[in-house]
């Protein structure tokens, strides 16, 4: 095990102002201005963690695209604090008693920034985009499930058909991923948004106006908007004039760049600089548990050595998960132990402690595999042949705490012979080798608030090629009876109770292992008022002032 030491000379070596660049350093006053003395305009310039991997939230995995462009595409539903569903683009729906359509009314008087009205046909257009195989949806596809069909009742009215029932499907119509482009903007552009900018045409109180890639994205304030839900507590056009969003990847550029006032918000700020912000004048931190997936690292059943249980459940116990979480986070965050992280509805409380460390038990079990010899290196072998999983990884999207915990875990499995490769990828061969499953262990997080994110990740019919996340590559018919009966039913209690037996059976059969379970952390500055995270751990940037 490394030390604590070792665990905090992360790669934080990277300076904001490399990154900026002098057109997007304005210092910020760190003095309060009372909120009479606001005046209505003014720039934010928020400091985000990670780039997106498309800005098309139909095409998108990464949850960071959801974050960011919450204020350009708006969604059918909002979602409440306390999981309740209200109006938004439409204003009532009813659901048939098979559970197979959903049929939403329409707000009438809407408009993408284009002047295009919103309507019924603009729902069918994305909803169809969403599925289409062209779009090669990640995410947003398994938020809509079994979708069959979107039929145009009229201008106002529209009928979302299902094949199956799908009970998550009314919380997932309130996501960002769910949201509505323009229809001009599917028909006539729709390769082009991926890269985002201007023809990202959303009814939001924002525009997308222009991107950069790797360095910033702007967002720019609607005149005319006039239709934010309820949950807001807010009405009219927004605060802010312009959104200024800096890409700063590595998180000393983040925390330089919010110490310094270079930008007035910073996200996702590393645990390990949280308690020197929030002693620091002129900064305060907003923090809110992130709810889903933790990170997680995903073993892939479907060949050796993570085929045979024993194998996967070596790994598991090789590992002091509490030490490395102490060592790299210093009680700013708490190990995982099952599927879910706890501020998720659904979450089992009996998988804490459901296995142990246990360094003894994971070299018997390796005995047991046949794993007996020892190489040069130390490595254990098995007819010659040395006990090696790989381990690939975005380089992009990977954050440095992530990737720090990754080289514990690399540190733990050496210990016991294991030979644990972290292989670097640029995103299309990442997608490559998980879809066709040419991997070992696969590790990343999941963000949402409704448990039934464990079927995207967990069903046998939602591998990666289908347009699923199911990097165990489980194909296990027990837990597919509880994640499908927990889509089908329509009782509430009895939908949790599901999704708990399924992450006891998850735990069961190691299909993975989580890591820890971290909160969003937020910094911002004095002159920022109005800054809260949504029921996601998401910012939401509509009522937010700066001095």
């Amino acid at each position: 095990m490394q030390s604590r030491r070792a665990f905090l000379r992360g790669p934080m070596t990277a300076t904001a102002v490399a990154l900026l660049g002098p057109a997007a350093l304005t210092a910020c006053s760190s003095g309060s201005t009372p909120p009479s003395a606001r005046k209505d305009g003014g720039t934010l310039r928020y400091g985000a963690a990670v780039e997106p991997d498309s800005w098309d939230p139909h095409a998108a995995s990464t949850s960071v695209t959801g974050r960011l462009l919450r204020p350009v595409l708006e969604s059918l539903v909002a979602i409440d604090d306390d999981g309740t569903v209200r109006p938004w683009l439409a204003d009532s729906w009813k659901v048939s008693s098979d559970g197979l359509t959903y049929t939403f009314s329409l707000r009438s008087g809407v408009t993408f920034s284009d002047g295009t009205p919103f309507d019924a046909e603009a729902v069918k257009a994305n909803f169809d985009h969403i599925v289409a195989p062209k779009t090669a949806s990640k995410r947003a596809a398994g938020l809509l499930g079994p979708y069959r069909e979107t039929e145009v009742i009229d201008a106002r009215t529209v009928a979302v058909r299902l094949k199956a029932p799908h009970s998550s499907f009314l919380q997932a119509a309130g996501s960002t991923f769910l949201g509505f482009h323009s229809t001009a903007a599917l028909r006539d552009h729709a390769a082009d948004l991926g890269s985002g900018g201007k023809y990202v045409i959303g009814t939001g109180p924002f525009t997308f106006s222009s991107v950069t890639p790797g360095q910033q994205a702007v967002l720019r304030r609607r005149a005319d908007y006039s239709w934010a839900p309820a949950t807001t507590g807010l009405k009219g056009k927004a605060k802010l004039a312009e959104i200024v969003v800096l890409l700063l990847k590595e998180d000393a550029a983040r925390v330089g760049a919010i110490t310094s006032g270079q930008v007035d918000v910073a996200e996702l700020i590393p645990a390990n600089r949280l308690a020197g912000l929030r002693g620091r004048d002129g900064l305060d931190v907003t923090r809110k548990a992130i709810p889903g997936v933790p990170y997680t690292y995903y073993l892939n059943t479907t060949r050796a050595p993570f085929d045979d249980l024993r194998a996967r459940q070596a790994v598991r116990h090789a590992i002091d998960f509490a030490g490395i979480v102490e060592g790299l986070f210093q009680g700013a965050y708490d190990r995982a132990w099952g599927p879910l992280t706890p501020s998720t509805p659904g979450y089992d409380d009996s998988t804490v402690k459901a296995w142990a460390y246990s360094r003894s038990k994971a070299e018997a079990l390796l005995d047991d595999l046949g794993y007996t010899g020892r190489d040069g290196a130390g490595y254990r072998t098995r007819d010659g042949k040395r006990f090696t999983v790989e381990q690939p990884y975005v380089k992009t999207f990977v954050s440095a705490q992530n990737h720090t915990f990754d080289v514990g875990v690399q540190d733990a499995l050496k210990q016991v012979g294991i030979e644990h490769k972290l292989v670097p990828l640029d995103s299309a061969s990442s997608i490559k080798r998980t879809s066709t499953g040419d991997y070992d262990i696969f590790a990343f997080g999941w963000q949402g608030s409704d448990p039934s994110a464990l079927g995207t990740l967990y069903s046998s019919k939602r591998q990666f090629a289908d347009g699923g996340a199911n990097g165990s590559r489980a194909h296990d018919d027990r837990l597919d009876g509880l994640l499908e009966q927990a889509e089908a039913t329509t009782d509430a209690g009895r939908r949790l109770e599901l999704y708990r037996a399924a992450q006891r059976r998850i735990v069961a059969q190691a299909y993975s292992f989580p890591a820890y379970v971290a909160s969003m952390d937020v910094a911002h500055r004095d002159g920022v008022t109005g800054l809260r995270l949504d029921v996601e751990a998401d910012t939401d940037f509509y009522g937010i002032e700066v001095a």
